[in-house]
């Protein structure tokens, strides 16, 4: 863990790994409450945003360009993409739950793995993030995973609806998804 923790201090400007700490931070919260594995998740979450600042041509340098489709190109739904395969050659972490969690921390997925789901939401509810509705969030996220990350994936929805930007269809995907599973776990 030492050498991640370093390489993501060295490669990430002060502020985004203050960012990156409280992730760890909350998804640690998260992974106690729900009994998760405590190092995938912190491996995870330290190299989250590890492509964050890298330049759009070093992230397809990175990629399959099999892997994303084209209209979906933007530092913000790549660098996840990026980060994976950077952690994979930097970390040789092999693990598909930890890469995973890096891969898909923005735009989410249908059938997430518990590490997957905590990695996403910590990022979107760390202490840190300031918007309508958070709190809510954080404080069902504490009660029911799965209900929380439904919440939040409504309102990213719906916020990047209203400011125009192109969704990733993961991340409808995902919110379908979950939805599925809230229901089945209530009949």
């Amino acid at each position: 863990m030492d050498e991640i923790i370093e390489k993501v201090k060295e490669i990430l400007p002060k502020k985004r790994f203050d960012h990156v700490v409280r992730v760890v931070d909350m998804s640690l919260k998260l992974a106690k409450i729900y009994n998760s594995d405590i190092e995938k998740v912190m491996k995870s979450a330290y190299l989250h945003d590890i492509a964050k600042f890298f330049t759009l041509e070093e992230m397809l340098d990175l990629l399959d360009k099999n892997e994303i489709e084209n209209e979906y190109i933007a530092r913000e739904f790549l660098h996840g993409f990026a980060g994976a395969i950077y952690a994979k050659k930097e970390f040789q972490i092999d693990d598909e739950d930890i890469l995973n969690g890096i891969r898909y921390h923005t735009v989410g997925r249908r059938g997430m793995s518990q590490i997957e789901k905590i990695v996403y939401l910590a990022d979107a509810i760390e202490e840190g993030r300031d918007y309508e509705g958070v709190q809510e969030i954080r404080e069902l996220a504490y009660k029911n995973l799965d209900k929380a990350i439904l919440m939040e994936a409504n309102h990213k929805i719906k916020y990047l609806i209203d400011i125009g930007v192109v969704l990733h269809l993961n991340t409808v995907e995902m919110r379908n998804w979950i939805l599925k599973v809230i229901k089945e776990e209530e009949k």
